[in-house]
């Protein structure tokens, strides 16, 4: 794909989640090509890339001031979209070997890495502090971190819905984190508004006023990460932490890593994959057949809090 006249402004759309997992095909692309002084656009996203070695100096909000004349004019632009490859709706490619297609022209995935996200020295330490003075002030000793909710949840009358199923259910999440160990810091990864106002067992950071880079310095140091198909697995990932996935409509070989993670699902629900991007009429209707895949037993939270349990008292 090297261009000798042009280089490449790569425009990564949708959500921190597919951002992060274009980041392995894109340090593909820079070992392939030295010489394509390339960079990335992406919206809303690029503090995620800060202190990369490679992508901090090459990432830029796509909708900035001046983005268009400076990055774009005299570009090849390419817009990767990962959906659309065969592979992926087929339920054969991950997000991440998708975006090798469609960015480095390759069916030959076996040289792609984990995702890389990067701290700052100030940041590892200053979380470190922090997270010393919450085991302390709660007397915990293990750091569970637990995003319940995807970006597709919203609160309707009170309770948090997500039509997409791949969040939890409201009373269900709360359930969960009532049952893990009492040595749990729990600490909520997620909206303040779409928190359950009967959730006492987890904690949320309103003194800190946390934002992104907070919740990444919190799993790169946590004991356990708890979430579902949003971006806290993929930066849990990146930063090689153990934890568990609840899945729901989304399929564990398009957007997890079953290698690495625990997940848990119905036992007697299959996804029905949802074209989205492609047809809406279709993804209408997938997500109603895709209905209640994402509520849970009582049984059902009772079994993943015993095995999560056991896995965090194992470490």
């Amino acid at each position: 794909m090297e261009n000798d006249e042009m280089s490449t402004t790569f425009l990564i759309n949708g959500g921190a989640g597919r951002v992060i997992s274009a980041v392995p095909a894109l340090e593909k692309f820079a070992r392939l090509n030295p010489n394509n002084d390339f960079r990335v656009l992406v919206f809303g996203w690029e503090n995620l890339f800060w202190s990369h070695p490679l992508l901090q100096k090459r990432t830029f909000s796509a909708n900035a001031k001046g983005v268009f004349d400076a990055y774009i004019r005299d570009n090849q632009l390419l817009c990767p979209e990962p959906y659309f490859v065969p592979g992926y709706y087929q339920q054969k490619l991950s997000l991440a070997e998708a975006f090798d297609e469609q960015i480095n022209s390759t069916a030959d995935h076996s040289d792609l890495t984990a995702p890389t996200l990067y701290l700052s020295t100030f940041e590892h330490v200053s979380i470190k502090r922090i997270i010393e003075e919450l085991k302390k002030q709660h007397n915990k000793s293990k750091l569970v971190i637990y995003q319940p909710f995807g970006s597709s949840a919203v609160k309707n009358n009170n309770l948090v819905f997500d039509k997409s199923e791949r969040s939890l259910y409201h009373d269900q999440y709360y359930k969960l984190s009532d049952k893990l160990g009492k040595d749990c810091l729990i600490v909520y990864f997620g909206l303040r508004d779409l928190r359950h106002p009967n959730d006492k067992s987890t904690v949320y950071l309103d003194q800190f006023n946390p934002d992104l880079r907070m919740y990444m310095s919190l799993i790169k140091e946590c004991d356990y990460f708890i979430g579902c198909d949003s971006v806290g697995q993929h930066i849990a990932r990146a930063f090689d932490r153990p934890g568990a996935v609840i899945m729901g409509s989304t399929i564990e070989k398009n957007v997890s890593y079953s290698d690495h993670f625990r997940i848990f699902r119905k036992a007697d629900r299959d996804p029905v994959y949802d074209p989205i991007r492609i047809n809406q009429v279709d993804s209408e209707f997938t997500q109603r057949e895709n209905d209640g895949i994402m509520n849970f037993t009582d049984k059902e939270i009772e079994e993943f809090a015993a095995i999560i349990n056991r896995d965090i008292y194992d470490e």
